[in-house]
């Protein structure tokens, strides 16, 4: 759980980072005019190059995670404690060097990264731009400073889970697949999950995501509006 905090502090910290350069350099040297289309290109920006940090970590968090899931059915099945020691890993640690021995570095870091790549594009476009509109519009004055952050964020993190779920659900099936093994491709993982639910298969489990992304980025936004604040100059 610690690796995975700092992965995401990490993420973020990218993420905000590439946005808020892009902007300013797009305001200062760019001949965009356009104040919509200057923040797509620094939230496009921003999810392709943390891409490469996203997609091993989140490959670790989602090995781990089919794990524990496969350890608690066995449990389950069998009435008997003692089989949790049948783990690979213990952590996110080791989680990591049984998949850098057992299938190398570039899985690691490749593993999964086009796809992570798809969902992270328009998941950040939609995240920035959802929240510079939000923050330039009239509802920004009547919530104040306090509360704007923590409502917009909460929003913006609805925009950018809502039209990407279903890269999401595909890229957590591709991940999960040991690279070592004929794994089936974005593509036929897609018409699998069609084949057998149909439209409603793309969104399963959206609801409490949402409820997540929502405490999530109000909380990211509040505290990223409390430290740009502070760093911006005074006018």
């Amino acid at each position: 759980v610690f690796v995975t905090m700092i992965g995401q502090a990490a993420i973020k910290s990218i993420q905000f980072a590439v946005n808020e350069i892009t902007l300013l350099y797009l305001e200062t040297n760019a001949t965009v005019q356009s104040n919509l289309l200057k923040m797509a290109i620094a939230g496009t920006l921003a999810g392709l190059l943390s891409s490469f940090v996203v997609s091993p970590i989140e490959l670790v968090k989602i090995r781990m995670q089919a794990q524990n899931k496969s350890a608690s059915k066995k449990n389950d099945d069998d009435h008997d404690d003692s089989d949790i020691s049948s783990q690979v890993y213990s952590n996110d640690f080791e989680c990591a060097k049984y998949l850098i021995k057992h299938e190398g570095w570039r899985a690691l870091f490749c593993h999964g990264l086009g796809i992570t790549i798809i969902r992270e594009i328009p998941s950040f476009a939609f995240y920035f731009v959802a929240y510079g509109l939000l923050a330039r519009s009239s509802f920004a004055v009547q919530l104040g400073n306090h509360a704007a952050p923590l409502v917009f964020g909460a929003l913006a993190g609805w925009a950018m889970w809502i039209p990407t779920y279903p890269a999401d659900i595909v890229k957590t099936l591709v991940q999960v697949q040991d690279s070592k093994n004929k794994m089936m491709g974005p593509m036929q993982i897609t018409a699998k999950l069609y084949r057998s639910g149909g439209v409603k298969a793309f969104f399963d489990g959206l609801e409490p995501k949402l409820g997540r992304a929502a405490v999530k980025h109000a909380a990211t936004f509040w505290v990223y509006e409390i430290v740009m604040n502070m760093l911006r100059p005074i006018p």
